[in-house]
C-alpha cells in the first residue's frame, strides 16, 4: 500500500504545481490555459455545450461534428491533418450527450498554424455533399452495427427505457431514419445554433510562453459570434421498477440495469463515485467478486456513473450465458443494493479512483480535457485540482447513506437469444 501512496504522490507532482490562468474573451468564450515545462509539446480541447440538446434530427450534431475535420474553406482534408501530423500530433472531432469537443497535440513551433487551423474549422466549416454522404453512410453502418452486438444493443434500449422524454434516450449516433433525412442546410443551421461564445471553452496546456500566446488565442477566438444557445434539459425521475426484453441470435445474454444517482452538482456526488467504484470498478469490485468469482455467472460485469447534465443513473453490467441469466439479473440487483460495505472497500475504491485520474493527467491532452470537461460542466476548471481530495475525503458512512438514499429503483434491460 505504501508503495501504491507513494506513486500517487510523484504522479500529482508530475502534473500539478502548474499555474492554470482563466481568461474571458470580449465575447464571452472561456480560456483555461495551463503552461507547462517539458519536449515542447501543446495540446488544446474546445468544448461547445450542446451535444444532442435540442436537435431536430437525431444524429444531427454527431454527423455535423464528423465533418469539421473533412475540410474548410481555407484548407482541405488533407492540409487539416498534415498541419498536426506533420508535427506528430492528431486532431480530433466528436459528441458527447451534453457537449461537442474539438481537440488536437502538435508541437509549439507547430501551434501558430495550428491555431489557424482551428479558426477556420469553427467559422468556415465545408460541410460538402460529397463528405456529407460519406458520413452519412458511415453513420448508418455505425448504427446498424449495434445491433449485431449485445452489449450496444443492450445499452440503446435501456438508453430508451430509463431517459424516455429526454435527449438521452438516444445516444449521440442518431436514428437511422433521422440521419437518412439529414440535408447540408441542416449541418449549416446545427453549426450556426450552437457556436455561441458563452457555450464555448477553450482549454490549452503546454510548454508555451502564456504572456505571448494570449495574442495569437484572441485572434483565433474573438471573432466567434457571441450569446448563448439555451439547452432544453429534461430531468427524467425514476418512478417504479421497468423490465424490458430483447430477442436476438447469439450465445450470450446481457442484463443492464440502471439505478437512481444524484446529481454531478451535489455534494452527494463524490460519495457516489466511490460507491460506483466499489461495486463495479475491476477485478476487486463487489460485482466481480461476487457474480464471477462465486456465482461463475459472468465473462464480462461492471458499473458506471456517467457524468449527465440531468437524469444521473447508475448502470450495471454483466455478460452471461442464456441458462444464467435470470439468477444472474436477480443477484445482480441484489449486489448493488444489499452487498455488504467495508472500511477496506471504501478505501480501495477511493485509492482507485485517484490513482486512475492521476494516471490520466499523464498527458497534455488528458489534462486540457479534464480543465475543459470540468468547466464546461459546470464544476469550475479548479474541480482538477480539487477532484482528488474531494474523493478521499469520502468515509464510510457517506457511501453507504448514498446506497440507501438512491439504489432502490431499477430499470433493467435484457438482451437474450
Amino acid at each position: 500500500m505504501k508503495y501504491i501512496i507513494l506513486l500517487l504522490f510523484f504522479l500529482s507532482l508530475s502534473f500539478g504545481g502548474a499555474k492554470v490562468e482563466e481568461h474571458t474573451l470580449s465575447n464571452g468564450i472561456k480560456l483555461i490555459i495551463k503552461e507547462t515545462k517539458g519536449k515542447g509539446i501543446v495540446s488544446g480541447v474546445i468544448f461547445i455545450k450542446s451535444g444532442t440538446h435540442g436537435e431536430d434530427k437525431r444524429g444531427l450534431t454527431s454527423l455535423t461534428a464528423s465533418l469539421l475535420t473533412k475540410g474548410t474553406k481555407s484548407f482541405d482534408s488533407y492540409q487539416i491533418a498534415s498541419t498536426f501530423e506533420d508535427y506528430g500530433g492528431s486532431i480530433y472531432a466528436s459528441v458527447a450527450d451534453d457537449y461537442v469537443e474539438i481537440g488536437f497535440s502538435t508541437k509549439v513551433e507547430g501551434l501558430h498554424k495550428a491555431l489557424a487551423v482551428m479558426k477556420s474549422i469553427l467559422t468556415e466549416p465545408l460541410f460538402s455533399e460529397q463528405d456529407l454522404e460519406r458520413e452519412k453512410r458511415n453513420t448508418l453502418q455505425a448504427i446498424r452495427s449495434r445491433r449485431e452486438r449485445g452489449h450496444e444493443l443492450a445499452m440503446d434500449h435501456l438508453r430508451g427505457l430509463t431517459y424516455r422524454g429526454s435527449n438521452y434516450e438516444v445516444g449521440p449516433l442518431g436514428l437511422e431514419e433521422d440521419v437518412k433525412e439529414i440535408k447540408r442546410e441542416d449541418l449549416l443551421k446545427r453549426w450556426q445554433e450552437i457556436l455561441k461564445a458563452e457555450n464555448i471553452v477553450v482549454s490549452l496546456v503546454g510548454d508555451f510562453d502564456k504572456e505571448s500566446i494570449m495574442g495569437e488565442l484572441r485572434k483565433a477566438f474573438e471573432g466567434l459570434p457571441g450569446g448563448r444557445y439555451e439547452l432544453r434539459i429534461k430531468d427524467v425521475p425514476m418512478e417504479k421498477d421497468l423490465l424490458e426484453r430483447v430477442k436476438r441470435p447469439g450465445s450470450q445474454a446481457t442484463v443492464l440495469c440502471a439505478f437512481d444517482a444524484p446529481p454531478f452538482l451535489s455534494e452527494e456526488y463524490f460519495a457516489f463515485k466511490v460507491l460506483d467504484a466499489l461495486l463495479g470498478d475491476g477485478m476487486t469490485s463487489k460485482l466481480f467478486k461476487e457474480l464471477r468469482e462465486k456465482k461463475g455467472y459472468a465473462y464480462a460485469v461492471y458499473s458506471t456513473y456517467p457524468t449527465r447534465l440531468s437524469s444521473p443513473r447508475l448502470i450495471a453490467y454483466i455478460g452471461t450465458s442464456p441458462e444464467k441469466k435470470e439468477d444472474a439479473l436477480g443477484d445482480l440487483i441484489k449486489v448493488v443494493k444489499n452487498v455488504e460495505i467495508t472500511p477496506e472497500d471504501v478505501e480501495l475504491a477511493k485509492n482507485k479512483i485517484v490513482g486512475d485520474f492521476l494516471l490520466a493527467h499523464q498527458t497534455r491532452l488528458r489534462q486540457a480535457w479534464y480543465l475543459g470537461f470540468f468547466e464546461i460542466m459546470g464544476f469550475g476548471w479548479r474541480m482538477d485540482e480539487e477532484y482528488p481530495e474531494r474523493i478521499r475525503s469520502v468515509s464510510l458512512e457517506q457511501v453507504k447513506k448514498m446506497r440507501e438514499k438512491y439504489l432502490k429503483i431499477h430499470h433493467c434491460t435484457v438482451v437474450e437469444p
